[in-house]
């Protein structure tokens, strides 16, 4: 009997080590800021507005106007994350509201060009997340 309990304590304790180690790694599998043209959980405004300087070629009157619409919106999407009066299907719904009015302000202070680029990204963008989805529902 004590072999028996030991075996058990064992693997108990390697399947606990194991999930220990093994939740970091998710995390680090996040996309990266420059493959998306949607803001991620925990992307801050600056990785943002890297991305889309790089992606867009951003002047520098465009960066400074975009920081403080790319800042504003970081809040809005942590508060309404953090608002315990909401379901989470009304901060789904509350947050996909914040992340349009986004994409409306950004293309505000883009030119025609860089517009339809913009677009373009959002769209790759909505693909991935759409075979992410798919993915996980045939786990």
């Amino acid at each position: 009997m004590s072999n028996t309990r030991w075996s058990i304590l064992t693997a108990l304790m390697l399947l606990a080590v194991g999930l220990t180690f093994a939740q970091p790694s998710q995390e680090s599998q996040a996309p990266t800021p420059d493959k998306h043209a949607g803001m991620q959980h925990g992307e801050s405004a600056d990785q943002h507005l890297q991305m889309l300087s790089e992606k867009l070629n951003l002047t520098d009157d465009q960066k400074a106007k975009l920081r403080p619409i790319l800042q504003g919106q970081v809040q809005q999407m942590k508060a309404a994350r953090e608002d315990s009066s909401l379901s989470e299907e009304q901060k789904r719904a509350k947050m996909k509201s914040i992340h349009e009015s986004l994409h409306d302000q950004i293309n505000a202070v883009l030119t025609p060009e860089q517009q339809a680029k913009f677009k373009q990204m959002r769209q790759e963008q909505m693909q991935k997340h759409k075979g992410m989805e798919q993915g996980k529902d045939h786990e």
